[in-house]
Order: structure tokens, then C-alpha cells, then sequence
């Protein structure tokens, strides 16, 4: 087993630390790409059904033309498939665009400092309370519902807080290497996919003094768009293992669908169910 050797800190410099990385090349990346079934489609198919409150035998064209607007049941079938095709290619991107600055991270010749990974941690746990808060609970009360722990959590949150850290700070130095730098007439485009709400959005963090943080994250979310572009990804077919394994939780989740419009035809004494609980 090798000796690890302890990464030094980073310079700092004003608010910012200084990063670099121990190669600029391009990154390798291998990438999973889910392999699309009509199984899933029926599955889809059901659970419109459930929604709409009919068995199976409902779906006729008829159903189609009422509750989805299309010409036909084999019409709507085929609209399925499409958008299932472009459901695969969409997370197949994600994938690839997180994997590389994953990669790239591996790279760090600098620790974070503990200070950048609490920030991380505090963003992340305020998070995580704010959907708590949403269902009308405290984070402890949601996490005994989930059947977590907090010390899982705080595991699990010191664990993400480090990984989100260590990946700002590698697309930090990458930039810094490029001599990347955020024009303002390009920020609209890089907060999101809706130039006009990233327009009006900019100029809310102008009237708050935040344009200068809003202009990092655009520079590192333009850096992660380079090392994207730049990578040389191989995509792979999901083993028959896995498609299997999200067949059997899209029956489930089914089942549950199918739980929850018994639950409303037939009240029960013992109150509703409550909100799907979750944590981000």
C-alpha cells in the first residue's frame, strides 16, 4: 500500500483561493447510457391510467383523444417512445457534463480549506431545511420519517459539501489556466436555459451588489462547458442487471400510484398520508 502524500493548501488571494491542477488535458470519462424498453413505455402507459382513474382496459383512443390529446392510442404510444428517447439522451449529457468536472476534480494539487467545504456544507444543510420546511416539518422530524439518522445525514452532507468543493475549485483553476473570463452580455445565457429570466435575473443581483459572485459562477459553469466539450467520452449500455433493477422500481412506484387512489376513493379514519417526503 503506497504512502498518501498530503496535498498543500492553497494561496489566497482577497476572497478567493488559488487552485491548480496537476494536468490541463483533456479528461476521459466512461458513460452509462440507460437502454430504453417498451416495457417502460406500458409501465408510463398504467400509470396515466391510475392518474386519470381507469384500469388498463380503459385506455382505449377514445382515453387517448380526451385525457392526452392525441389522435390514437398507438399515437400516443409512439409520442411516449420519442420522449423516453430524449429523456435517455438528456440524462446521457448530464451524466457525461458531471463526470468530466468529476474527473477533473481527481486532479486538485491543492486541499480546500476546511472554511470553503463549511461554506459548502452551510449552503447544502439550508437546503436541505427549506425542503423540510416546505412539508411543514422540522429537518429532524423529515429525517425520522425517512428513517435517517442525523448522523447519517451529517455524514452524508460532509461528504457532498467536500465533493462540491473540491469541484468549484478545479474548474476555478481550469479557468484560471484558460484565461476564461464572463463578459456581462453572456450571463443570461449561462444561468439557465431561459435567456429571459437569466436577463431579469442579472439585473436583480445587480440591485443587490452580487454581480461579481453571479459572474464566478457563470465563469465556472463556462469552464465546465469546455472541459465537457473537450473530453473524450466512451458511452456503454447499461448491464441487464440495471434495466431490470429501475423496471422494478417503475413497478413500484406504480404500486405505490396505485395505493394512493385506493387511499382517496376509500377515506380512512387514520387521516391522509400526508406530502412524498424527500430530501435535495
Amino acid at each position: 500500500m503506497g504512502i498518501e502524500i498530503a496535498k498543500p493548501e492553497p494561496i489566497r488571494l482577497g476572497n478567493r483561493y488559488l487552485y491548480t491542477l496537476s494536468s490541463y488535458e483533456p479528461v476521459k470519462v466512461e458513460v452509462t447510457v440507460e437502454q430504453a424498453s417498451d416495457a417502460e413505455i406500458e409501465l408510463t402507459l398504467e400509470s396515466l391510467a391510475v392518474d386519470s382513474g381507469v384500469d388498463v382496459a380503459g385506455l382505449t383512443d377514445e382515453w387517448a383523444r380526451e385525457h392526452t390529446g392525441a389522435p390514437s392510442l398507438d399515437e400516443l404510444k409512439a409520442s411516449l417512445a420519442r420522449e423516453r428517447d430524449r429523456a435517455v439522451a438528456n440524462h446521457a449529457e448530464e451524466a457525461r457534463h458531471a463526470a468530466t468536472v468529476d474527473e477533473l476534480a481527481k486532479r486538485l494539487a491543492q486541499r480546500v480549506p476546511d472554511d470553503e467545504v463549511a461554506r459548502y456544507r452551510a449552503m447544502l444543510l439550508r437546503s436541505n431545511e427549506l425542503e423540510a420546511g416546505s412539508l411543514g416539518l422540522a429537518l429532524d422530524d423529515l429525517l425520522l420519517r425517512l428513517g435517517t439518522s442525523r448522523a447519517e445525514f451529517d455524514r452524508t452532507l460532509d461528504e457532498q459539501a467536500l465533493a462540491e468543493a473540491e469541484r468549484e475549485a478545479a474548474l476555478s483553476a481550469f479557468a484560471s489556466e484558460r484565461a476564461l473570463s464572463v463578459d456581462e452580455s453572456e450571463i443570461p445565457y449561462l444561468v439557465g436555459s431561459d435567456p429571459v429570466r437569466g436577463a431579469a435575473y442579472l439585473e436583480q443581483m445587480k440591485r443587490q451588489g452580487a454581480l461579481e459572485g453571479l459572474r464566478f459562477q457563470c465563469l465556472l459553469t463556462k469552464a465546465a462547458r469546455v472541459v465537457a466539450a473537450e473530453a473524450a467520452c466512451v458511452y456503454v449500455a447499461e448491464s441487464p442487471e440495471d434495466a431490470a433493477r429501475r423496471l422494478q422500481a417503475m413497478r413500484e412506484a406504480l404500486g405505490q400510484m396505485r395505493e394512493r387512489a385506493a387511499q382517496r376513493e376509500e377515506p380512512s379514519d387514520t387521516g391522509s398520508e400526508g406530502p412524498d417526503l424527500h430530501l435535495v
